[in-house]
């Protein structure tokens, strides 16, 4: 039954990115329709993930108390109603409306699935079922680019993205009919992590603003920086940089999906392994994390060098598929490192942090490419380069922070009641 729910979560992360990828897929059309320069377009990036990063946080908390299956249930039908409304946007200001719907239900998305896979999955296992659920972003940006370049074409983005509504409320009504949690509870084979605790919320603060969880934190900022690149201004960057057709854009863009989705998840199998073995985060999912970061920042640097169409896709498509592994390391260390019962908030938190990635990052793309005049290379060029210093900074925190992790274990010496109110959060140095 808990592959049956991953399948369930993967399919709801590709429908997330699929509806995220889709705005940049229509660029053209929708730029031409509504007259938006590129500056303009860029503000339509970014309003969705302001309300993103509103939602992550309104949203988020609720997996305090609430059942998290029947929250993932919410934000699909959440995803329908604003969808749907692309049937009347006749300006920029509606459109904007619409991504501000959007970006608010699927500001959650993240912190409802990895509560619920927690729910299925313990420690050991997570590594590989994080990257399946969270490679569902790489093939709705990636894969479903094709299709959705074919409906855009053939019937039009009002059509294609009320499809897509239509996909998440069928998604939305099988799930319903699926169990809330397995029959067994799950029994951990490493003790120690903090998430196998559970702490009062008031202890919240200690738990973001601990060295190594606020360096993950940095990881998901510049995740989410190049992931609102990728989504906004790749596929113009393919067209009118690197020269290619839409059609033969959007078959690259699988190719990528394809490379970055099984790499991905053998690397969530082989961290995986690692962990299994030496029950150390540091010589396990944080060392490959570092790696990542570092190839992934040489890929990106030498898109602004070359020349030929060929290895400008190949170094881009390389930096993609670090990127595709960055969102599920990052999210595995987290769910390891926080209370489970502060996961989704604590996601939530984080979230809305990163999305001022998404924010300003497509704003700022678009001002450079707009600064550059009839020079578009040397704008997207100089975006790309702000994503490689970004990189190295977050490769160099990691590197500050990585022997402190935090653990929440009870007082012994206390009464029974009051264990109920009082943790103690500890720093602890991994040799």
């Amino acid at each position: 039954m808990r592959w049956v729910v991953l399948g369930f979560l993967f399919l709801l992360s590709v429908l997330n990115y699929t509806d995220k990828s889709v705005l940049g897929l229509a660029a053209a059309p929708i730029m031409t329709e509504l007259n938006l320069s590129y500056d303009q377009f860029g503000l339509v990036g970014s309003s969705f993930f302001a309300a993103y990063a509103v939602g992550s946080i309104i949203l988020g908390t609720l997996t305090y108390r609430f059942n998290s299956k029947y929250l993932l249930m919410m934000i699909a039908a959440g995803w329908t109603l604003s969808l749907a409304s692309a049937y009347f946007v006749e300006t920029l200001t509606q459109l904007i409306l619409l991504r501000i719907v959007l970006g608010f239900f699927e500001g959650a998305t993240l912190s409802f699935c990895l509560v619920h896979l927690a729910r299925w999955f313990t420690s050991v296992q997570r590594g590989v079922a994080t990257a399946i659920m969270t490679s569902g972003t790489t093939v709705g940006t990636y894969l479903a680019a094709p299709l959705l370049v074919m409906g855009i074409t053939n019937f039009g983005w009002q059509h294609t993205f009320a499809l897509l509504g239509v996909a998440s409320f069928v998604w939305a009504l099988f799930f319903l009919f699926m169990r809330d949690e397995p029959k067994q509870p799950l029994v951990e084979d490493v003790k120690s992590l903090a998430s196998n605790k559970e702490v009062p919320f008031k202890y919240i603060v200690n738990v973001i603003t601990n060295p190594y969880v606020l360096s993950i934190v940095l990881v998901g900022f510049v995740s989410m920086w190049i992931t609102t690149w990728v989504l906004t201004w790749a596929p113009t960057y393919l067209t009118k940089i690197v020269g290619l057709k839409p059609q033969s854009m959007g078959l690259i863009f699988a190719g990528m999906g394809i490379t970055g989705t099984v790499f991905a998840i053998g690397v969530g199998k082989f961290t995986d392994s690692l962990f299994k073995k030496n029950k150390s985060l540091i010589k396990s999912y944080d060392r490959v994390l570092i790696t990542v970061l570092l190839v992934g920042a040489a890929s990106y640097a030498m898109t602004t060098i070359v020349s030929s169409p060929v290895l400008a896709c190949i170094f881009l498509g390389l930096g993609l598929i670090m990127n595709t592994s960055l969102l599920p390391l990052n999210t595995t260390i987290k769910t390891l490192i926080i209370p489970k019962n502060l996961v989704g908030s604590v996601t939530g938190i984080s979230l809305s942090i990163a999305s001022m990635a998404g924010i300003i990052g497509p704003w700022i793309t678009g001002y450079l490419i707009t600064l550059a005049g009839n020079d578009i290379r040397s704008g997207f060029n100089s975006g790309v380069l702000f994503i490689v210093g970004l990189y190295f900074v977050s490769a160099i925190v990691i590197l500050v922070t990585r022997k402190f992790k935090m653990t929440a274990t009870e007082n012994e010496d206390v009464s029974r009641a009051a264990k109920e109110e009082q943790v103690n959060l500890d720093i602890v140095v991994e040799q």
